[in-house]
C-alpha cells in the first residue's frame, strides 16, 4: 500500500473512535451527493453554502471537534455487538465521565443526531446560522453512519484491533488497526484519486441500481452498517492483506454510494421546496 497519506491524516485519526471514512471518503460521498441534488434542493444549498459544493464541507464536523467537544459522541452509535441491532435508550446515552457533555447527553449517538440536524435544517424560522451548521453536520454524519465500524461497540469501533497492515504493523507513526483501515487504508490501497473514485461509485450505482435503496431513516443505516461490522471484524493481530482487501473493498465501495446517494434524499426531501 502506498504509504503517501500525510501526517495529518494520520494524527486525526487518533486511537479513539471519531473520525469516519478520512477526507477522501467523505469528499467522495459529497460528491455524489451534489450530483443528485434536484434543482430546488440546490438551489437551497446555495443559499446556505454560498455554492452546492457538498465534498468542501464534508470534513468540517471534523476540523471543529477540538472547538466543539460535546460533539464527540456524535460521530457514531456504539451498538452492542451481542445485541440484535441499534436500541435508542442503550446506545445514545452511555455516560462517561472522561466526556462530561455525556453524562447528560441523552442523544449522544448519530443516529439522533441526523434526525436532529435534519429537523434544524427543514425549520425555516430557525436562524440562518443554526441552518448552515446543520447542514455541514449532516453532510458528515451521513458518511459517517455508513462507515461499518462506526456502529459497534466491539474493541472501540475496531481501535482496539491492532493489524498488520499488507506487511507492515505501522501506518505512518502510529500502530495500524482495524477503525484505521476502513477509514482510510482500503480506499488508499485503491490507488484512485478522489474524481477516479466518485466516478467509479457512480457507476457502481448505476450498474447495481442502487438508487432503489436511497430511502430508509438514520436507524436503518445504523443496522445496516452494524451487520457488516460484525461481518469485517477479525481478531487482534490479523493481516489486513491482499484477501482481506479483494473481501472487503466492494463494501466500502457500496457503502460510499449508498452514503451519496442517501444524503441527496435527504437533502432533496428537506430543501426540495423552491427558495421563495
Amino acid at each position: 500500500m502506498k504509504k503517501t497519506i500525510s501526517l495529518f491524516l494520520l494524527i486525526a485519526l487518533s486511537s479513539i473512535q471519531g473520525f469516519a471514512w478520512g477526507p477522501k471518503g467523505h469528499q467522495v460521498v459529497g460528491d455524489v451527493a451534489r450530483s443528485h441534488l434536484s434543482d430546488a434542493a440546490r438551489k437551497n444549498v446555495i443559499a446556505l453554502l454560498g455554492n452546492d459544493d457538498l465534498a468542501a464541507v464534508s470534513i468540517w464536523a471534523d476540523d471543529v471537534k477540538s472547538q466543539r467537544p460535546e460533539s464527540y459522541g456524535w460521530h457514531f452509535v456504539d451498538i452492542q455487538k451481542s445485541s440484535n441491532g441499534f436500541s435508542q435508550a442503550r446506545d445514545c446515552y452511555q455516560p462517561n465521565e472522561k466526556y462530561p457533555y455525556s453524562m447528560t447527553d441523552h442523544h449522544n449517538c448519530v443516529v439522533d443526531r441526523i434526525n436532529m440536524f435534519r429537523d434544524v435544517l427543514a425549520n425555516k424560522n430557525a436562524p440562518q446560522q443554526d441552518r448552515i451548521e446543520a447542514l455541514k453536520f449532516l453532510v458528515h454524519f451521513v458518511g459517517d453512519i455508513h462507515q461499518p465500524l462506526h456502529a459497534i461497540d466491539e474493541a472501540r469501533g475496531g481501535n482496539d484491533i491492532h493489524v498488520v497492515e499488507f506487511g507492515s504493523p505501522q501506518c505512518g507513526t502510529r500502530p495500524c488497526n482495524l477503525h484505521y483501515e476502513w477509514d482510510i487504508g482500503l480506499l488508499e490501497h485503491a490507488g484512485r484519486s478522489e474524481a477516479d473514485y466518485v466516478a467509479y461509485v457512480q457507476q457502481l450505482a448505476k450498474s447495481n441500481h442502487l438508487d432503489t435503496r436511497a430511502g430508509g431513516t438514520s436507524e436503518d443505516w445504523a443496522n445496516e452498517s452494524f451487520n457488516i461490522a460484525k461481518k469485517v471484524l477479525i481478531k487482534d493481530g490479523a493481516a489486513v492483506d491482499e484477501d482481506y482487501y479483494k473481501a472487503n473493498i466492494g463494501t466500502v465501495d457500496e457503502r460510499l454510494a449508498l452514503a451519496g446517494l442517501r444524503l441527496a434524499k435527504l437533502l432533496n426531501d428537506t430543501l426540495g421546496e423552491p427558495k421563495p
